[in-house]
């Protein structure tokens, strides 16, 4: 849920990374949200979608298909 509002408060579409650290004392920082995240099949992106039942190739075309869509 925190990774999503960070997502929306920026603007972002389209795929992305949300990076987290927690600080010594235990609070908890958005440390990036990076919109340009690594897509090799070892790749923490695709080792998500894998996780959820995508496969490699479907992500790339699910990616592909809503960029289309948003560019129309």
């Amino acid at each position: 849920e925190l990774a999503r509002l960070a997502y929306d408060a920026l603007g972002c579409a389209g795929v992305a990374r949300v990076d987290f650290r927690l600080s010594p004392s235990g609070e908890l920082f958005c440390l990036e949200v990076n919109t340009v995240p690594g897509m090799t099949e070892s790749s923490l992106v695709p080792m998500a979608a894998k996780e959820a039942g995508l496969s490699y190739g479907a992500l790339v075309e699910e990616i592909v298909l809503r960029a289309s869509r948003a560019s129309a």
